[in-house]
């Protein structure tokens, strides 16, 4: 498969329901078209090439090069010098349209470069409970099929990648809270804000869940202190709930104190910068494939 860059340009949308809150649909939906690496030209005889796979939502591709698989790939080559980029993450995917696209993509890619795979990354299920979300709430019946569907799809994809790529590592992503914002509203849409606290955690225990554990899952909800709205902090908007603070700063939603938030929910640089550290973390030192599916030799801590 032959690595290719395009400048990239996310487009955000969230759709605002009666006088409360917008839909959960524009928090990881942003539209528009991305390449697929960054790869620095090394030279093949000096360096054996091997590859980092990613696949996701637009949270994979939100701020193009500086979006958290290319910042991986950053870090990681300095012990693997021939790592390569596949990021074929694609904006306002569900499991259902990955199952469809992206993993039958991803098992021709294993296929074609088996055992030299060293890392798939996945972040994807926000899209799939999007819909649930209005000015009355959260539809408890349609958040429960969307966890269901969740269940069913990622599952049977990572069934198909750890078939199709044995001993290499695949580790997944749970969520940050992106309605955070209204807090900073104050009455009803503070209420709501409070209420997806609680939403937000069972999509994102039932993620870990499926991908095996805290061992197999960055943890973004913990490294944006997402449920965390005891310890108060000072900020642009006064002193607010940490989990506010750094939604409103580590999100591209627009907060301002006393009204609801605004456009735009996927991360901004800053947020990608700390979805990388939290999927560091997961990952620990990256192996190099070599020349079975089992790594032999990691790199140094």
């Amino acid at each position: 498969m032959r690595v290719v860059s395009i400048d990239v340009r996310a487009i955000k949308a969230c759709v605002l329901a009666g006088v409360l809150v917008g839909v959960w649909a524009g928090s990881w939906v942003p539209a528009g078209a991305y390449g697929r690496d960054a790869a620095v030209s090394v030279r093949p005889s000096a360096v054996r090439a091997s590859y980092y796979l990613a696949l996701g939502d637009s949270v994979a591709v939100a701020t193009g090069t500086t979006a958290y698989p290319y910042r991986l790939l950053k870090a990681y080559r300095r012990k693997l010098r021939g790592l390569r980029l596949d990021d074929i993450a694609v904006p306002g995917a569900t499991t259902s349209s990955m199952l469809d696209s992206q993993y039958r993509t991803a098992l021709g890619f294993l296929q074609t470069h088996r055992r030299r795979v060293a890392l798939i990354t996945i972040d994807i299920g926000g899209n799939d409970v999007a819909g649930c979300f209005g000015p009355g709430g959260v539809n408890a019946a349609c958040f429960s099929a969307g966890l269901a569907k969740i269940k069913r799809n990622l599952t049977r994809m990572l069934t198909g990648f750890h078939k199709a790529a044995a001993g290499v590592p695949v580790i997944g992503m749970n969520y940050y809270n992106p309605f955070l914002g209204y807090w900073l509203a104050g009455g009803p849409f503070r209420s709501f804000a409070l209420s997806t606290v609680s939403t937000s955690k069972a999509l994102n225990r039932e993620l870990t869940a499926i991908y095996g554990g805290t061992k197999k899952i960055a943890d973004v909800q913990g490294r944006f202190r997402s449920t965390d709205l005891r310890n108060f902090v000072p900020s642009p908007w006064g002193d607010v709930p940490i989990a506010v603070d750094r939604a409103c700063s580590w999100l591209d939603i627009q907060c301002h104190q006393g009204a609801p938030e605004g456009f735009g929910l996927d991360p901004n640089p800053a947020g990608e910068r700390a979805i990388a550290s939290a999927f560091e973390r997961a990952i620990g030192p990256l192996c190099d494939p070599g020349p079975s599916p089992a790594h032999k030799h990691c790199a140094e801590g």
